[in-house]
């Protein structure tokens, strides 16, 4: 028994000290991150000083009460997460990024959208992971066993984090008397501030049919409460992450939470390893390129066929 023990415990410290994983989603999560900080501060900038510089909404950070210090704080916080989001590869920058996005949040609690929470966590652990080795200008990491071992550590700290994010978000949903009687998206879907005009006919459907309102309650219910004990499993993994992007998505249109929605995809995303990725893009290219082929293979028969016509004529 101790023999096995060590003998898988060995293979786990091997397995983190020799490879990062999970490259490709966490580069994506810097992304999305980067860009959702830049849209609410740049969608602010008209009531930015009465957001951020009044004393009356920013109770907490009393610094940013000053004018100057306020409009470096700023423009300077835009020139980071943009900076941030291109991909530049420095631990420094990572703890910057996370200083400003705290205070910020910190200073200003009406921005907040329920993804905040989560957002600040995970900002803290992506400070140890290389997050800037796919789609960034500068991805240049010295990687060692130490490296690679607290990369692979706070990846699994994300992940975690995740996991008890949705058990418990599925818990008390389970608890509650208007989710179990299937009322509770009738309700939601009802209020006029979380209505989306493009999607006002799909939504009226929906809040017209009791089968799709109890379907979609029961299952962002079981999702999220079993999505710790299916999102490991093979046979479930795709499945499970289908619905929970699919039931982001729907809180995108239908809700207009876009910010939230993309954070919340993005995590889901985190639990697709590298070789993962790689299969899914060479399955795209190959669809991608069969495409190209059948339009150009259309095209040469157009061509061939209006000689042959004009000959007729």
């Amino acid at each position: 028994m101790l023999n096995t023990i060590n003998y898988l415990l060995d293979e786990g410290v091997n397995k983190t000290k020799n490879k990062q994983y999970n490259l490709v989603s966490l580069s994506i999560l810097r992304i999305i991150v980067g860009l959702h900080v830049l849209f609410e501060l740049i969608t602010a900038f008209s009531i930015k000083e009465i957001l951020w510089n009044s004393s009356i909404f920013n109770t907490s950070i009393t610094f940013l009460h000053n004018e100057f210090y306020f409009y470096i704080f700023y423009f300077v916080g835009i020139a980071l997460m943009f900076i941030y989001t291109i991909g530049i590869s420095s631990i420094f920058l990572n703890i910057a990024v996370y200083i400003f996005v705290y205070i910020l949040y910190q200073a200003s609690p009406f921005l907040l959208d329920g993804g905040n929470n989560i957002l600040i966590i995970v900002l803290f652990y992506m400070i140890f992971t290389n997050n800037t080795q796919h789609y960034s200008i500068y991805s240049k990491y010295k990687v060692s066993n130490i490296k690679n071992i607290t990369h692979n550590l706070f990846l699994i700290l994300i992940l975690v984090q995740t996991c008890i994010l949705y058990f418990f978000a599925g818990f008390f949903k389970a608890q509650g008397e208007m989710w179990l009687h299937g009322t509770a998206l009738y309700y939601i879907l009802s209020l006029d501030s979380f209505s989306m005009e493009p999607f006002a006919w799909l939504q009226s459907i929906i809040l017209n049919s009791s089968f799709l309102l109890t379907l979609g309650a029961y299952t962002a219910i079981f999702t999220q409460l079993f999505f710790p004990f299916l999102v490991f499993n093979k046979y479930t993994r795709y499945i499970l992450l289908l619905g929970s992007i699919g039931f982001h998505l729907s809180i995108i249109f239908f809700m207009g939470l876009t910010t939230f929605g993309m954070i919340m995809i993005a995590l889901d995303l985190q639990f697709i390893s590298d070789d993962e990725y790689n299969k899914i893009v060479s399955i795209f290219k190959k669809w991608f390129n069969n495409v190209k082929l059948s339009v150009k293979k259309k095209i040469n028969l157009k061509d061939h066929e209006k000689p042959l016509k004009e000959k007729i004529y």
